[in-house]
């Protein structure tokens, strides 16, 4: 097992105000130079509409409110699938309860966790019901990437979890397979596209282009999301 001695924990999160983004073009994507995954390849110009974006993921204490409020006994906060992904659950991967703070198990033991630390062990569905509970919406994958370049000097924070989208893993323009041909390509059209780090990520991956992709029913991972206006 992991020694929870042995690891960082969690950052704990200050109260920032969302950032508004004006429309604009931005390059998509890795441009050449070094190593890059193929479903990075390569930048491209695309048209953003105006956004607005949290400054950093959500927190337990956010999380926790929709869980009170009954978010998982209401069908209408979750997709098709979403709903037939949450029969029988009640609360995230690994917590043992949400009512009078929240507990979770980590690397073998029950903890306590923080309101203000990032909600971590979320599947997409998750993701998607809290945001349509709160009246927000999951960012695009575009929306991120540019927050992520044109707000490091605004308090765009990342690197605290690994953030759900609302993008599915499709490949870019002139796409070419990699030579590790299974990487990218099975997974189009179906895996939705995770962006950012945990705290536990390598320092090799963590870029603000890196396209990470998982079904959006997995919760193993240290996955959360920030949400943007609707």
């Amino acid at each position: 097992g992991v020694d929870a001695g042995a690891v960082p924990t969690p950052p704990m999160l200050a109260a920032r105000a969302p950032l508004l983004f004006p429309a604009t073009r931005f390059r998509l994507g890795a441009e050449p130079g070094g190593f890059v995954f193929d479903n990075e390849k390569w930048a491209h110009e695309i048209e953003l509409p105006e956004f607005e974006i949290d400054a950093q993921v959500v927190s337990w204490g956010q999380y926790a409110e929709f869980v009170a409020d009954g978010g998982y006994d209401e069908r209408g906060h979750w997709s098709a699938a979403g709903w037939d992904w949450v029969q029988g659950r009640r609360t995230p991967r690994y917590v043992d309860q949400m009512r009078h703070g929240v507990l979770q198990q980590r690397f073998g033991r029950l903890m306590r966790v923080a309101p203000n630390q990032p909600a971590m062990h979320l599947s997409g569905f998750e993701a998607e019901a809290w945001c349509h509970w709160a009246g927000r919406r999951l960012p695009g994958e575009a929306e991120w990437e540019a927050a992520a370049v044109q707000g490091a000097t605004r308090g765009f924070r990342w690197g605290d979890a690994w953030e759900w989208t609302a993008s599915t893993l499709r490949p870019y323009p002139g796409f070419v397979a990699g030579p590790l041909r299974a990487y990218s390509q099975p997974y189009f059209g179906h895996h939705r596209v995770l962006r950012g780090a945990s705290p536990w990520s390598s320092v090799r991956l963590r870029s603000e282009r890196f396209r990470r992709f998982e079904a959006p029913g997995q919760n193993v991972g240290f996955f959360g999301f920030r949400s943007c206006a609707a």
